[in-house]
């Protein structure tokens, strides 16, 4: 006798809604269905018990919305996590005082006793946050007294610890305290029975480190003051007359936390987007635009847009750190830990002047993040994101002639994208090709040839991994989990991963994402990466920082030389003395360039300028011109605009493109000598139209050579 077949249960629930008259699409059916407790076949539904359901959802949302705020508002120590689906986790955070001298606070988060817990679960239900509100004040009071005294004899043993250090540490006794103070404002303990252990094991390093700060050498304060990292925190006086609020939106890739952070930004009266590449300030600048405000955008090249703009739109290097703002923006915060570009992100976290500073990041920034706002002495609130659509991996290898419309494989050098390219071209796919060698603008050109579907599939780098919008990617294909780095091949890091994956499944474009490798070895380190395994901890956990140049003076001035090479030796060797929170950041490829620059007779700040220049230093050809240049800027002779060959194969059209982006970005500096500035942008658009063009056709050309070749060879 055959087995009677079960009806899914969603099916069963559509109906009910239709029969009630509530569209599918108004209604979250996951959380329906776990609300009512159905089975997912055969299960019975009730119209009166959906019915029920749905009001206490949409009363739930309500509450979200509008009563959160005014409960918080009555009730100022309660605290809400609210998840997407609207449910709601309520916290009572109390502050135990540690010193009599209104610093060194305790923080923690207690759950609700029962009846504080019903309470609020009943005003979320009727969507009333004035529901038994005196009642609720008073359960909560009795909470923080009871979690207060619970902790009377670990407090107090905390307290002792706390009066033994500032002896030992005598006249430093202000520098231990300020730094305890800016450590325990940054961090929240969670009410337990394990809290009391867990006091002492989190607080005994931080109290060692706070020890070695009060007790550093006048000697070495009086270094660091010299060179100007000494009071690299203070140096920034418009942000430090702010007491500003830094808030990290943190999460993956594809999670909504630039969204919500632009909006905010949009919101503000004045405010800034600090971006990591110019690709993306010139996507928020239009942005900014389109939504009616007076918009600038700046980067070391250009400036576009309004004059005196109420928002700007700028590469982060570019930051304006005097000009006090009300909101700041500072994307991809994991940069901070980059060596080569990383002293960026470090000045704009510690110095960007805005009363609130949004950084948005993954989960490897926490640390730095925190570190800065307890050295500045500022206010962290860390708001997590989660991704907008799951990312599943593919458990078996997608070798090339498996690849997909919508697919991107990615490789980690160029000439591996070529090759790749190439394959799929003579399996007959329409290929857009994306790597770092590309000048922005070819970039964007080429993920909108893969948004409009004039190309199916993407072969990239890890270039994708920020800043393009490519909206159709379904599947993240890697052929290789190795890069090379500038020093020695490494496997990526977890970070790196999930950072290219999370391109995959783009909310709104598609309800899933996907990743998958060519190579059956490399299924399981992607794995690891994306069930949220951490990066293993960097082996220097130090700020990125460079000099500016009221250091470089300083140094050059006591040291009495016009050479830059013997300055940013000094840096190297005498500036991050043992125990400084800060390293030099790819202080030994500036070296390089500035034994060059210091063949030229120009003023030491002059020189810094070109050693800074973003030139391809590996490049000897590139950097044979930049010695030129810096002898046609000491003689005071103009600098021609370059000659471009629209000839030219690949690669010379690609330096072309990064020698004219260099001479512009000199150009703004040094204007009387770098002064053909239409002439080099007339040429850059010329070669990136001669790239445009050879992408398109070059691997559809060898594709057909090769097919006619094996034609010949039957």
């Amino acid at each position: 006798m055959a087995r009677k077949r079960l009806r899914p249960t969603i099916e069963s629930l559509i109906e009910s809604l239709g029969r009630l008259g509530l569209s599918p699409e108004a209604v979250d059916l996951d959380r329906l269905l776990a609300d009512l407790e159905l089975p997912e076949y055969g299960a019975e539904v009730e119209d009166d018990r959906v019915a029920r359901a749905v009001r206490a959802m949409q009363a739930a949302r309500a509450f979200a919305e509008t009563g959160i705020p005014a409960v918080r508002k009555a009730v100022p120590n309660l605290r809400a996590v609210v998840t997407k689906d609207h449910r709601i986790t309520w916290l009572i955070r109390t502050e135990i005082p540690l010193l009599d001298n209104g610093r060194l606070d305790l923080r923690l988060d207690i759950a609700p006793e029962p009846e504080a817990a019903e309470i609020l679960a009943r005003m979320a239900a009727r969507n009333d946050p004035a529901h038994r509100l005196d009642a609720l004040r008073e359960a909560v009071t009795r909470t923080a007294l009871q979690a207060s005294r619970a902790l009377h004899k670990p407090v107090d043993r905390l307290r002792a610890q706390l009066l033994v250090d500032l002896r030992e540490v005598g006249a430093d006794a202000a520098a231990y305290i300020a730094h305890m103070d800016r450590s325990l404002r940054s961090r929240v303990f969670t009410y337990g029975p394990k809290l009391a252990r867990g006091l002492n094991d989190t607080l005994t390093p931080v109290r060692r480190h706070a020890k070695a700060v009060a007790r550093e050498g006048s000697r070495l304060r009086r270094l660091r003051d010299q060179v100007g990292f000494g009071a690299y925190i203070e140096r920034f006086t418009a942000a430090r007359r702010l007491n500003r609020t830094i808030l990290f939106h943190m999460g993956p890739t594809n999670s909504g936390k630039t969204y919500a952070a632009l909006q905010h930004l949009t919101a503000a009266e004045t405010g800034a987007y600090l971006a990591p590449l110019r690709l993306l300030a010139l996507e928020n600048y239009e942005t900014l635009r389109e939504r009616g405000l007076r918009a600038g955008m700046i980067t070391g090249e250009e400036v576009l847009g309004a004059a005196n703009p109420t928002h700007t739109a700028r590469t982060i290097e570019t930051a304006d750190l005097t000009r006090p703002i009300d909101v700041a923006v500072i994307d991809e915060i994991q940069m901070l830990s980059d060596p080569d570009r990383g002293w960026a992100w470090t000045n704009a976290l510690f110095g960007v002047a805005a009363k609130t500073v949004i950084v948005c990041g993954s989960d490897d920034a926490l640390s730095y993040v925190r570190r800065a706002a307890e050295a500045a002495n500022e206010s962290l609130e860390v708001i997590p994101f989660t991704r907008k659509s799951p990312l599943l991996l593919v458990e078996e290898p997608v070798p090339l002639e498996k690849v997909e419309a919508g697919d991107a494989v990615v490789a980690f050098s160029r000439r591996a994208v070529h090759e790749n390219r190439e394959i799929l071209v003579a399996r007959g796919h329409r290929v857009a090709t994306i790597y770092g060698a590309l000048s922005p603008e070819v970039r964007r050109a080429e993920a909108a040839r893969f948004r409009s579907g004039e190309a199916n599939v993407l072969v990239t780098t890890d270039a994708i991994g920020m800043g393009l919008n490519l909206g159709p990617l379904k599947r993240i294909v890697f052929s290789a989990v190795r890069k090379w780095d500038g020093s020695a091949e490494r496997a990526l890091t977890h970070s790196e991963i999930r950072q290219i994956a999370g391109r995959a499944g783009r909310y709104g474009h598609q309800d899933v994402g996907y990743v998958a490798a060519t190579d059956a070895v490399a299924i399981e380190p992607i794995r690891i990466a994306l069930s949220g395994a951490p990066t293993a901890p960097a082996a220097d956990t130090r700020f990125f920082v460079r000099p500016d140049l009221g250091a470089i003076r300083s140094v050059a001035e006591e040291m009495r030389t016009h050479s830059l090479t013997e300055v940013l030796t000094h840096f190297a060797r005498a500036t991050f003395y043992a125990g400084s929170p800060f390293q030099p950041s790819a202080l030994e490829e500036v070296l390089e360039v500035a034994r060059i620059v210091d063949r030229a007779r120009l003023p030491i700040e002059e020189k810094f300028a070109f050693s800074v220049c973003p030139i391809n230093r590996r490049d000897e050809i590139a950097m044979g011109l930049l010695e030129r240049w810096c002898q046609a800027r000491a003689a005071g002779l103009t600098v021609p605009a370059l000659r471009g060959n629209l000839a030219g194969a690949l690669d010379y059209q690609e330096r072309t493109v990064k020698l004219a982006s260099a001479y512009l970005w000199l150009s703004r500096r040094f204007p009387e000598t770098f002064d053909d500035g239409e002439a080099i942008r007339h040429m850059r658009g010329r070669a990136n139209d001669a790239i445009e063009q050879h992408l398109r056709e070059t691997a559809t050309r060898k594709a057909e050579r090769r097919s006619r070749r094996s034609s010949g060879a039957r």
